[in-house]
This record gives C-alpha cells, structure tokens and sequence, in this order.
C-alpha cells in the first residue's frame, strides 16, 4: 500500500461518499422510470442489488485510487465472548434509542414529529423473505464491507480514535434520516470497536445483521397485530435484550474485555478537523446534508 497524507484518504473517501450517494438516489429513480416498482418482489430485488452496489462500487474506488487491499476476513471462526458482545451491543442499541427519542421529545412539543419507521404490506412469503434480506442481511454485509472493512482500516494509521469516530461519522451521514442520527452514529463507534477488538469482520457484520432484524421483527409484528399485542411483544423482546446484555457485560468486564478501550485513546494531532481540510470530503458532506433535508422535508411533508 502507497504512503498517502491524511488529506489525500479524506479526499478519496469523499469521492467514495459522493459515489455512494449518486447510487443510492439515481439507480432507484431508473427502477421507477421503467416501472419496476409495479411489481414489489421484483422491486425489492431490484433495490437489494442497488444497496449492494452503492457500497462495493465505493470500496472498489477507495482500493484503486489508494493501492489499499485490506485483509478484512482474517479470523472467520466465532468464540463464545463474540456472542456476549453481540448482547451487550445490542443493549447498548436500545439506550441510543431511547436517548435518540429523548432528543425528539423538544420538538415533538413544538408539532414536529417524524413519522415511525413502517413495513410496506406484506401478502406473501416471498414478500416477506425477500423484505427480511432487503432490510436485514444485504446493509449488514455491504455497509459492514465498506465502513468498516475500507474506511475504518484506511483511517487507522491516523490513530484508532480518530478512525471509529470519523467513520461512525460518515456512516451516520449515510443514513439521511434525522430521527435515527444518534442511534446510528452510537451503532456506528460500537460497530466499529467491535471489529478492531475481535478483528473480525463477521463479528460486526453479526451484530449489524441481529440489530437490522430486531428492527424488522418489531416493525412486521406492529404490522400483524393490534397495538396492545405489539407493545407487548415489544417490552418483552426488550426486557430480554436488556438482561441478556446485563449478563454478557459482567461477563465482558470479568474476561477483562476492553472492547471501547479505542475510545479511551489519548487524543492525537488528528481529529474531526481534518474532515474538512479534505474539499472533497466537505463537497461530499454538503452533499449528504441535501440528501438529509430532501428526506426530512418528505418525512415532515413540508
């Protein structure tokens, strides 16, 4: 791998951003204009394909324009503790939530309020198979792929701190939508931590996959039964989180297991800053941050 200064990575990441986001808006709109959204399983493969794309298009810029291959599948063979650090991440998940629905409640007094995330109809089991990999298992691997596997490990010559936050960063300006901005970015440093503590990519890509079906669990059932049983379903699927994630954290604390230890790292001659030293990377921001208010206009039907 070549020797570039910070600016040049930054730069290069920027690019793989804009790319990102190019993808991510335009190839749907050509899924709309020839009509593939008429028929909503082919629709959902269609869009499979799209989101895998819109991350290993990304990652295969980043390796070309930095001569980087990184070794991300080093240790494929899972342990017990990466069990218990999927429980106790998955704990942590619902705090940012909570703590991300705290953050709202100001605004929701104000009249504001963002519409809850919801499933489309489902009348098939394909439908649903298809929704469950849609939603679940293709952003788990490919966004596993490029934030973790291309920028994180691009990064971290510049420090490890640097590397979880800047990237934790960019992959909460992926996701466009305001209301899931804290929970993202908390998933994003613990998705990040995760995988230098184990050095394996599946361990994050796991506990990416167990959150994203959580999610699609609790918004299929509110689709299924009536509110009373959904909430139901809810509170106790999270009481059971909570406790697994209680258990596996003394576990964790006992095994002496200092997976956060990257964000205790002194801080460096790096930080936030460099971000926008790099003009691409500034231009790629900017970019995600129309992207941000074309989507909160339309969730807030402005």
């Amino acid at each position: 791998m070549k020797k570039q200064p910070i600016k040049y990575r930054l730069n290069v990441i920027g690019g793989a951003l804009i790319i990102f986001l190019l993808i991510r808006t335009y190839v749907p709109m050509i899924g709309l204009q020839v009509g593939l959204n008429k028929n909503f399983d082919l629709w959902l493969i269609f869009y499979m394909l799209t989101l895998a794309l819109s991350c290993l298009l990304p990652a295969m810029f980043i390796e070309r324009m930095c001569d980087f291959h990184p070794q991300v599948i080093k240790q494929p063979a899972f342990k017990m503790e990466h069990g218990r650090l999927v429980m106790t991440c998955m704990m942590m998940f619902i705090g940012f939530s909570v703590i991300g629905s705290i953050v709202l409640m100001p605004l929701e007094k104000l009249g504001i309020s963002f519409p809850p995330s919801r499933l489309l109809p489902i009348d098939s089991t394909l439908t649903l198979v298809l929704y469950f990999v849609f939603t679940s298992v293709i952003p788990a691997i490919f966004e596993e792929l490029l934030v973790r596997g291309e920028i994180l490990n691009l990064l971290l010559p510049y420090g490890r701190k640097f590397a979880v936050i800047a990237s934790a960063l960019i992959f909460m300006m992926m996701h466009t939508q305001v209301q899931s901005f804290i929970p993202v970015f908390g998933a994003g440093v613990l998705l990040a931590c995760v995988y230098l503590y184990t050095d394996n990519i599946f361990v994050s890509m796991s506990l990416h996959f167990v959150n994203n079906a959580y999610s699609f669990v609790m918004m299929y059932m509110q689709q299924k039964v009536n509110a009373i049983s959904a909430a139901s379903f809810a509170a106790f699927a999270i009481a059971v989180i909570i406790a697994l994630g209680i258990i596996s954290a003394i576990y964790l604390k006992r095994r002496k297991a200092g997976f956060l230890r990257p964000l205790s790292e002194e801080r460096g001659r790096y930080s936030l800053k460099q971000l926008t030293q790099s003009p691409v990377m500034v231009v790629a921001l900017l970019c995600c941050l129309m992207a941000i208010m074309e989507q909160m206009f339309r969730d807030l039907s402005l």
